[in-house]
């Protein structure tokens, strides 16, 4: 596993921080990019430079794999008449692992992009995480407020990670 995959599961079992991911997924923002984000941050780097790839390749990964996927899972929640529902709950937690590991892929290849990412001497990086979460909002149409929050529910969680 790789050292941003567990920073995020560590994180995501920390109190708020579902509800602030699941918020900023309906403010159209993709989840995996906004922790990559905080956890450049956390660790002294700045995203800035890399970000536009970042939302490339989210882009791209959800829209052909984690969506296709999702929508897939959501469907055998209840399953069309003459589907055995046993067979299709198990077919349901097959297709969740694949989701699960179609996110890990997907933030293996955003921790990959922290290369690119700079070395900061800015002290305060939560400042910073803000900033670079409003600069991905704004480059997807998204509304600040929603960058905002999340960084305010995110990042003090990060201090028991």
């Amino acid at each position: 596993m790789s050292a941003f995959w567990n920073f995020s599961v560590r994180l995501y079992a920390q109190a708020g921080v579902k509800p602030a991911c699941l918020s900023l997924q309906a403010a159209g923002m993709d989840v995996n990019v906004g922790l990559w984000i905080i956890w450049a941050c956390v660790n002294g780097r700045d995203p800035g430079p890399a970000l536009g790839q970042a939302v490339e390749l989210s882009a791209l990964w959800s829209a052909q794999v984690v969506k296709p996927l999702r929508s897939a899972r959501d469907h055998l929640k209840h399953p069309m008449a003459g589907v055995n529902a046993e067979a299709a709950l198990s077919l349901r937690k097959s297709v969740l692992a694949a989701e699960l590991e179609a996110e890990k892929l997907e933030q293996h290849g955003l921790e990959a992009l922290t290369h690119a990412c700079p070395e900061t001497d800015v002290s305060d990086r939560r400042d910073l995480a803000l900033k670079r979460l409003q600069d991905y909002a704004a480059r997807l149409g998204s509304s600040a407020a929603s960058a905002g929050a999340f960084v305010e529910n995110v990042f003090e969680a990060t201090k028991n990670v």
